[in-house]
């Protein structure tokens, strides 16, 4: 059965100052956006401290912006001033409450505009000391030197203060990348099926019967490799690279089994280079398709890598193909393949003409793409 005095105890310690300002925190630890953030301050703040007006002011860059206030008379509600030139900017910028008993006195205050308020005295603390990205300010209309008790109270108001707009920053961060991800890849995967399933009825309607099990078969391989990547990165975020060079290369082998060879030592990958470096795969496998070995039925293709130091080294050696031409170089060194390469994995890119095809060297960190161990087989 609930104890009726603690519940006594807990009615009373609202009414003082010290449950206020609890009450004023929960209030802030449950603000859903930035707005109401402020407004929880604009409303409690100066009941708090007991002060003729506060204000709440946002670091904007090298500016303070004067975001909200609640005082006897108006002040600077929607300026902006330089941070060097007003004392919020001077608390802001190191990093430390300020206490002006006579704003008169004070050098760091600019006196014209204050000339046409009613403040006589004030305390700014910063929001977030460690690096501020705001400030609150207590005003008097008298010279008054705020006690500690008051100093303190806005200072832990400035604490709530800055841990709830982070907090407000990150869910809100968090919940558009995960709500853009999930949006870009449920329609990547409704725009691939679709084109897989499209493709096939085309090749049935155009081709003749013959042709169009051959393109149906290569089809069905490409959708069959694209599911297994997007279900075993979905399940475990991690695959290994014969497994990924695997995946990419059955659609171009449906018709001539045993025109590829893959080997390397036991390399795992993390699912977000696993990605880039599928896509980067698929782009070689598509131009040499185009213009080199793929293009023909005598054209052989070797995938190996091998770990040098910290480096994973991969070799991409067309052979046994038609002499590729300027374009097909030119091809090789598209912007989306080098983007994937030098871009997303932070990886070197090396391409050489030979007679009969294309060698492509790439080159990735181990400490950036391996998400377990790098090993060689034995």
């Amino acid at each position: 059965m609930p104890d009726p005095s603690a519940s006594s105890d807990r009615t009373s310690l609202r009414r003082t100052p010290a449950g206020s300002l609890i009450d004023v925190i929960e209030r802030l630890a449950s603000s859903g956006d930035m707005d109401e953030v402020v407004e929880v301050v604009r409303a409690t703040a100066r009941r708090l401290i007991g002060s003729d007006g506060v204000a709440v002011i946002l670091r904007e860059g090298d500016e303070c912006r004067y975001v909200e206030e609640d005082a006897v008379g108006p002040l600077w509600k929607g300026r902006n001033f330089p941070l060097s030139s007003c004392i919020s900017g001077w608390a802001m910028l190191h990093r430390r409450t300020v206490v002006i008993p006579d704003i008169r006195l004070d050098e760091r205050i600019p006196q014209d505009l204050y000339r046409d308020t009613f403040v006589r005295s004030l305390v700014m603390a910063p929001v977030r000391s460690d690096d501020p990205i705001g400030a609150i300010g207590a005003y008097w209309g008298q010279e008054y030197e705020a006690t500690a008790e008051e100093v303190e109270t806005l200072e832990a108001l400035a604490r709530a203060t800055a841990t709830a707009m982070e907090q407000v920053r990150l869910v809100a961060a968090l919940s558009k990348a995960l709500e853009e991800a999930e949006l870009a890849r449920d329609e990547l995967r409704h725009r691939v099926k679709n084109a897989y399933t499209s493709t096939q009825a085309l090749a049935s309607l155009t081709l003749p019967p013959d042709q169009a099990r051959a393109l149906s078969a290569r089809i069905a391989a490409l959708a069959r490799a694209h599911d297994l990547l997007d279900r075993k990165l979905a399940r475990q975020d991690r695959i290994t690279l014969q497994e990924l060079v695997d995946a990419e290369l059955e659609p171009y082998g449906v018709e001539l089994p045993g025109r590829f060879k893959v080997s390397g030592p036991a390399v795992t990958l993390r699912g977000e280079r696993a990605l880039a470096l599928g896509l980067a795969l698929n782009e070689l496998a598509t131009n040499a398709l185009k213009y080199g070995a793929l293009s023909v039925p005598t054209g052989r293709l070797d995938v190996s890598w091998r770990i040098q130091r910290d480096h994973v080294v991969l070799e991409w050696r067309e052979s046994d193909g038609p002499a590729v031409q300027g374009a097909g170089i030119e091809s090789f060194g598209s912007r989306l393949l080098r983007r994937l390469i030098e871009g997303q994995l932070a990886s070197s890119l090396r391409r050489h003409l030979h007679n009969s095809g294309v060698t492509c060297t790439i080159e990735l960190p181990a400490q950036e793409m391996i998400g377990s161990t790098v090993s060689s087989e034995p």
